[in-house]
C-alpha cells in the first residue's frame, strides 16, 4: 500500500470504485484499525489523483484495493449509467462504510468493554463538489463559454444550466476528529455494541480472578 510509512495519526485513504471487491477493501480496514489506534481511514469516491489540478493536489496517498468485481459490467453498466463515477459510486461507499463499522465492532475484545457495552468507530460525512475540491474534469476556454451561454440566452433561458459532479467522502477513527465538524463534515457517534449477560458474568469472573493474582 501506498504512504505504509505514513506517521501513525496520517489518514490513510481508500478510493472506492466501481471494480474493486468490497471484501477486499473491508478486509483492509480492518487489519488498518487492528494496527494503527489513532490514524483514521477515509474512504472517499473522488477520481484519481492525476485528475486533480495542480496547484490543489496533495500528496497521494491513496490506496486502491482493486479486485474484480462480482457483479458483470452489463449490471454495472444499467446502474451507473449516465452518472460520473464520483457519484455512481456513493452507494457503494456507504455500503463498504456499514460493513466496517459492524464487522469492527465484532472484533473488540470484550474484556475492553466499560459499563458492559463496547464502543465502534467515529464516523465524519462530507459531501462536495469535484471542480471545487481541485479536480479537473476538462479545460473549456472563454470562446466556448462564451457561445455556450449566448446559445443559452438565444433559447430565452437566464441563468446558464451548471454541471456539479458530487463526491463523498467518509472519515472513520477509532478516536473523535471534531475539527472536522468544523469544516463542514457531519457527524455519526460511534454505534455499541452490548454485551450479552453471560459475557458480562464472564467478564466479571475474568476481572476478579486478575485482581486476586
Amino acid at each position: 500500500m501506498e504512504n505504509a510509512e505514513a506517521g501513525s495519526s496520517t489518514a490513510h485513504e481508500i478510493r472506492i470504485t466501481n471494480h474493486g471487491k468490497m471484501t477486499n477493501w473491508v478486509t483492509f480496514a480492518l487489519e488498518h484499525f487492528k494496527k494503527y489506534e489513532e490514524r483514521p481511514l477515509v474512504l472517499h469516491t473522488l477520481p484519481a489523483a492525476k485528475g486533480k489540478s495542480p496547484e490543489t493536489r496533495a500528496e497521494d496517498t491513496n490506496a486502491d484495493v482493486d479486485g474484480a468485481s462480482s457483479a458483470g459490467p452489463k449490471a454495472k453498466a444499467k446502474k451507473t449509467e449516465g452518472l460520473h463515477p464520483s457519484m455512481a459510486t456513493i452507494p457503494r461507499l456507504v455500503s463498504v462504510v456499514e460493513i466496517i463499522k459492524r464487522e469492527y465492532l465484532k472484533t473488540l475484545d470484550p474484556g475492553l468493554a466499560e459499563r458492559g457495552s463496547l464502543s465502534g468507530l467515529h464516523q465524519y460525512n462530507e459531501i462536495g463538489d469535484i471542480m471545487e475540491a481541485g479536480y479537473v474534469e476538462r479545460e473549456v476556454d472563454a470562446e466556448e463559454e462564451r457561445l455556450e451561454s449566448l446559445a443559452q440566452a438565444l433559447q430565452g433561458r437566464n441563468h446558464v444550466r451548471q454541471n456539479k459532479i458530487a463526491f463523498m467522502r467518509v472519515t472513520l477513527c477509532r478516536k473523535a476528529i471534531p475539527e472536522l465538524i468544523g469544516r463542514g463534515a457531519t457527524y455519526q457517534e460511534p454505534a455499541v455494541r452490548k454485551l450479552s449477560k453471560s459475557a458480562r458474568a464472564r467478564l466479571k469472573k475474568k476481572l476478579r480472578k486478575g485482581e486476586d493474582k
